[in-house]
């Protein structure tokens, strides 16, 4: 985890799956390197507000609900269109099926990824980083329900890898499930301890002492010197950051 103060993406969402939009929008909004801006049900929503914006106000970054958008040559010319208008953002694709025509469709357009919805959850601020910082211009992030698109778009292309696949969540040892399951419904969840040991069937006590473990596994209270950003967050933030984490991406 590094460069962390460095990052600092406002973030238009477009969703027209009203809980799904509310929970990344959360997710968006509680890391530190991203911005969530107004969310836009639709495509035709984005645009009526764009045309009143100023080029300033443009966001980095547009997360795009793929699969309300059309068939594949509508989706394309969607995301040309997102590309030229808003110069510089990255265009990242959500979608809720491993759709290969769609997925085709993205990177012919010139999005920046295409992401499966169960793959991101609430580890989406950490790809859109990932996506926006540190991907060369010819490279396409995609997640692992992708991979079989990914094959057969890399054997049309060029035939070599310039998709990069998706990282995995960064593993802290001595989080075991039942500490990992705590932290996360207190840190990213946002439960407070009664509600957890409710939901966990424990007391309220053990959930004190998991939340205490889950800090010291994370490494909370001794950062490293790449983590200076942390260090001036809150510990329940911290947990946060650390638990959303993706490891680096291998090319």
């Amino acid at each position: 985890m590094t460069d962390l103060d460095n990052i600092n993406l406002k973030v238009a969402l477009i969703d027209s799956d009203y809980y799904t939009e509310k929970a990344i929008h959360a997710y968006l909004a509680w890391d530190r390197r991203t911005r969530a801006l107004t969310d836009y049900s639709s495509l035709e929503d984005f645009w009526q507000s764009l045309g009143g914006s100023a080029p300033a106000a443009y966001p980095d970054v547009i997360i795009l609900d793929v699969n309300n958008v059309g068939e594949r040559g509508d989706l394309r010319r969607s995301i040309r269109r997102l590309v030229d208008t808003v110069d510089g953002a990255t265009l990242v694709c959500l979608s809720h099926v491993d759709d290969l025509d769609l997925f085709y469709a993205a990177a012919e357009g010139g999005a920046r990824a295409f992401l499966h919805k169960e793959d991101v959850r609430f580890h989406v601020a950490s790809a859109v980083c990932i996506a926006a910082t540190e991907l060369r211009p010819d490279e396409l992030l995609y997640s692992h329900k992708m991979d079989e698109a990914r094959r057969m778009l890399n054997h049309r292309r060029l035939g070599k890898d310039y998709a990069v696949r998706l990282p995995s969540p960064r593993q802290y040892p001595g989080l075991t499930p039942r500490v990992r399951r705590t932290i996360e419904l207190f840190a990213i969840e946002g439960m407070p301890s009664a509600l957890i040991a409710n939901e966990l069937g424990i007391k309220l006590s053990s959930v004190t002492d998991n939340i205490k473990r889950a800090y010291d596994a994370l490494g909370l209270h001794d950062l490293e010197p790449d983590e200076t950003f942390l260090a001036s967050l809150p510990q329940r933030e911290r947990a946060f950051m650390k638990l959303t984490a993706l490891e680096e991406p291998r090319r």
